[in-house]
């Protein structure tokens, strides 16, 4: 399953783009966030593994607008369970969308390369 329209960011690097964006003058104002946690174990690789990408497009809105994904570690595995984490979809409003194509573009945003826990580790905003 891939996800070429679709940017995966850790949280650290999600909440610099924020950043990044707002200097900009770009808001990703609309959120979607997953009803259930993504439940796989953790690794270096997980943006890239098919399960991860599957349980994305699973929970991706159907608005195509949402092209920014960020995920978060919830919880930690256990000797039952694996990780679980929060994934949320990011949108501008309508009217600055290809603005944001435009700031992505330009500025050569892709995909997390590294997902260490501590980049997927949630932090107050």
């Amino acid at each position: 399953m891939n996800t070429p329209d679709l940017i995966i960011l850790t949280d650290a690097d999600y909440r610099r783009l924020r950043r990044d964006l707002k200097e900009a003058g770009l808001d990703l104002c609309y959120m979607a966030q997953s009803d259930q946690p993504v439940r796989l174990k953790w690794s270096p690789d997980l943006f890239q593994r098919p399960d991860f990408l599957q349980h994305l497009a699973q929970r991706r809105p159907s608005d195509s607008s949402y092209r920014v994904a960020s995920v978060s570690l919830l919880k930690k595995a256990t000797w039952f369970q694996p990780d679980q984490f929060a994934v949320s979809f990011h949108a501008v409003g309508d009217l600055h969308g290809e603005d944001l194509d435009k700031y992505l573009a330009e500025h050569n945003v892709q995909s997390s390369v590294e997902t260490a826990r501590d980049m997927l580790a949630a932090r107050p905003a």
